[in-house]
């Protein structure tokens, strides 16, 4: 039960955050994105319980990654956002030589750290390396879905509009992470893929809900769109 209240809680913090950086400024909401997608890759560790599903502590987080992605196209344009995929990719492969560098420091001995770092980043070079790969090519991708989304159906709320192209770049997501990153690693890849991207699919469901009421709580009404 109590994963439960902490999955909606993260759902509204993440929405109201992507608001929150979006009023203030282009540049703030890219760099929240890139962080966005370093923790999405940094909590796949973890694993947890949502709803009776065995899940991973990252899934809302890409989902997070590509709402705030949405709404920097929506009022920045298709540039911003490929300045926010390369941002995000860039970031990730810094963090990757740099966990791995910081893996060879020899401890002294008062630490009591290092086994700790290297349970969490043994396996951090495939896992963010596939991660890299899934991210830059669902991000491109949603880039290019959600303008076509928006052109196809120009009546479509905006949140549902992010919401359905998350949707199909999550599922994208999904299959792509679960062969580059798990294959050989874990057994049952089919149900792993099901299982996230079920738990994905409560969030995208969650996430106009959540969305609605953050967005009154900063004053969504004051952001305009550029020119």
């Amino acid at each position: 039960m109590i994963n439960n209240s902490l999955f909606l809680l993260s759902l509204f913090l993440i929405t109201a955050c992507a608001w929150g950086f979006l009023r203030l400024g282009k540049s703030a909401l890219i760099t929240w994105i890139a962080f966005i997608s370093l923790f999405a890759n940094l909590f796949v560790l973890k694993q947890i319980t949502l709803f009776g599903l065995n899940a991973t502590a990252s899934d809302i987080f890409a989902v997070g990654g590509l709402f705030g992605l949405n709404l920097l196209q929506e009022y920045y344009g298709k540039a911003a956002a490929k300045s926010a995929a390369w941002l995000s990719c860039a970031c990730l492969f810094f963090f990757t030589l740099m966990s791995q560098i910081h893996l060879y420091y020899e401890p002294s001995a008062f630490d009591t750290t290092q086994q700790a770092y290297q349970h969490i980043f043994q396996h951090a070079p495939r896992i963010i390396l596939a991660s890299l790969f899934t991210l830059f090519i669902v991000q491109q991708f949603d880039i290019r879905l959600y303008p076509l989304i928006r052109g196809f159906f120009p009546k479509l709320p905006l949140l549902f509009a992010s919401a359905s192209s998350i949707l199909i770049s999550q599922t994208l997501d999904t299959a792509l992470f679960t062969v580059l990153g798990l294959y050989g690693i874990a057994e049952a890849l089919w149900q792993i893929f099901i299982v996230s991207l079920s738990i994905k699919l409560l969030t995208i469901v969650c996430l106009p809900f959540m969305a609605q009421i953050s967005k009154k709580l900063i004053r969504y009404d004051r952001i305009t769109a550029p020119n």
